[in-house]
């Protein structure tokens, strides 16, 4: 199976990691991912608030490059970026009297699942992740709002728990699965990130969580990379890791930590891999 792959600024940066077992796990399912030819930015997540124009050309032109490469459907990994391109395809429909956009637009979770399936990818297991208790959180974009995503239930997700299931792993109920991160806040109002980061955090590790399994390198950046910080702030000592769904279906198929940018994550994960005889 070939679709295109629009991988967005993250995922060339910040989330190589994502990338990496994100093309790892595909090539184990048979998918061949095609990396969108001169891909742009999509404008996420602050354009469309400052320039409708300008976000909607940016989405378009990735949009009409994807037909240039004679596929209709596109991948994107980051929930941002799936959100802002859904959000142009749709628009498509209302300028064109409800006409089906020619590119159909998935996240990279939804892919999986609605596509392939849980058995298929169930069967790839060769190392159950047994003894694991993760928290999926899916952030506040990649179910919302419903008439764009059109994806799983917007308050109570289920998707990436029954994925993390087949894998081997136990998931959780917890309070904060759909809850918002602060996104791309990070640096402007650092403030309101640490706030909304501590909550998700507190919220996992009361629940019970061994790690955090995530669909989106923005929620990831925040939750890991100011862990430490919210820690210092409120005295309290989380140590979760922040792992991307692929890179725990990558372990569950068998490829090294090293191979799945294990190793790039600023929360140790090893320390709770090692305790599961999981690496």
């Amino acid at each position: 199976m070939e679709v295109a792959y629009y991988p967005g600024c993250s995922l060339h940066a910040m989330a190589a990691e994502y990338d990496k077992s994100a093309r790892l796990v595909c090539k184990s399912l048979g998918v061949n991912l095609r990396e969108v030819k001169d891909w742009n930015c999509c404008g996420a997540t602050a354009a469309h608030s400052l320039n409708h124009r300008l976000a909607t050309d940016l989405c378009t032109r990735n949009l009409n490059a994807v037909k240039d490469m004679g596929l209709n459907r596109v991948i994107a990994p980051c929930a941002a970026c799936f959100n802002r391109l859904k959000t142009v395809a749709q628009e498509y429909n209302i300028k064109n009297n409800g006409a089906e956009s020619e590119v159909e637009v998935s996240h990279l979770l939804q892919f999986l699942v609605e596509k392939l399936g849980f058995k298929a990818i169930n069967e790839k297991v060769i190392k159950p992740l047994s003894g694991l208790k993760l928290a999926a959180y899916y952030g506040c974009l990649l179910s919302r709002p419903t008439r764009i995503a059109a994806f799983d239930d917007p308050e109570q997700p289920q998707t990436m728990d029954r994925l993390i299931q087949t894998l081997g792993a136990d998931t959780l109920n917890w309070s904060h699965k759909a809850e918002c991160c602060g996104g791309s806040l990070s640096v402007s109002f650092t403030g309101v990130v640490l706030k909304l980061t501590g909550d998700l955090l507190r919220a996992a590790s009361q629940a019970g969580a061994d790690a955090i399994a995530v669909a989106c390198p923005l929620c990831q950046i925040n939750l890991d990379t100011r862990q430490n910080e919210i820690e210092a702030r409120e005295g309290i000592s989380y140590k979760l890791p922040v792992i991307y769904f692929t890179q725990l279906m990558g372990l569950g198929y068998g490829y090294s930590p090293r191979s799945l940018g294990l190793n790039r994550l600023l929360t140790d994960p090893f320390p709770l891999l090692r305790a599961r005889n999981l690496v």
